[in-house]
């Protein structure tokens, strides 16, 4: 691969320019505090796209406390409320949002939606500081920032939505979504700010947000071609070469991976770890779909 550090791969996820803003009719916001999860407990649900049908809903749990930075003491008491979950979905594939086909009444089943979600969810493991991070407090402010970009790679009308949502860029949430030229949401991926924030020389303003996430315009020309060559008598599947390694996703093998690398197909580098980033490829069905992860070594 030709990627010369884990910050070039994770700051090239996210883009954020000038451009075509999508239709914001069903765009919707709601937050609920999770009650059974305590005091300081919260809970949000961000809906985004062209139009209902093809929106994507996020999900973020919150607990007291916020996000403390890489490398602050892990228990450093902070105002905020960090994520604890996130999980981004189309809409379609919400029961409560499916047949929502307004933005009116997007807003009044959000609630019903986020409840339901969070009756899913697995209580919190509960620090042993909480009743200084609820006496810290919320933040107050706005990072929220939201645009789009072609896909160049994969042709005209192929773009990614990127977007983040909280009152501060360290605990907000950021999402990418990669659409289809009818709108469809083929990939979503949601990671915390703090995530973010490890490979950015700050992440304190708006500004500093859509220059965090801007990297994305770096990948957008990115081809399959940049996929490590799987050798012959490699028997695992971690491919290293220079400084990372990528490792292969089910159900690749070494013949049907090499003729990936060779069919040149459109790829982007989305949804970092601390250590690591998904690779995924518009096949020639249609479908976006991660064929490995990447991480240096």
């Amino acid at each position: 691969m030709t990627f010369s550090t884990v910050g070039a791969l994770v700051s090239a996820v996210f883009f954020v320019v000038a451009g075509v803003a999508h239709a914001a009719d069903c765009d919707g916001r709601v937050s609920l505090p999770w009650d059974t999860a305590g005091p300081g407990y919260s809970a949000d649900a961000i809906v985004r796209g062209p139009d209902c049908a093809n929106a994507v809903v996020l999900f973020v749990s919150r607990r007291p406390g916020g996000e403390p930075k890489f490398d602050d003491a892990p228990d450093k008491v902070l105002p905020g409320n960090a994520p604890i979950s996130l999980e981004i979905v189309p809409v379609a594939k919400v029961p409560a949002l499916a047949k929502v086909d307004d933005g009116a009444a997007m807003t009044k089943a959000l609630p019903g939606a986020l409840g339901a979600w969070l009756r899913a969810q697995a209580m919190p493991q509960k620090p042993t500081n909480r009743g200084a991070l609820i006496a810290a407090g919320p933040t107050k402010g706005d990072c929220s920032v939201s645009d789009t970009v072609p896909w160049t790679a994969a042709g005209r009308g192929y773009v990614i939505d990127v977007f983040s949502d909280g009152t501060d860029c360290l605990n907000a949430a950021t999402a990418l979504v990669i659409r289809a030229p009818d709108g469809r949401p083929l990939y979503s991926a949601a990671t915390p700010g703090f995530i973010v924030q490890i490979y950015q020389s700050a992440l304190e303003t708006r500004a500093d947000m859509k220059r965090a996430l801007s990297g994305i315009e770096a990948m957008t020309q990115d081809t399959t071609a940049k996929l490590p060559e799987w050798p012959e008598g490699l028997t695992d599947r971690e491919i290293t070469q220079g400084d990372f390694t990528t490792t292969v996703a089910e159900p690749f093998d070494r013949t049907s991976w090499n003729a990936l690398r060779q069919a040149e197909r459109p790829m982007l580098a989305v949804d970092p770890g601390i250590e690591s980033v998904s690779l995924v490829v518009l096949m020639t069905d249609g479908r976006v779909v991660e064929v490995g992860r990447s991480r240096q070594n």
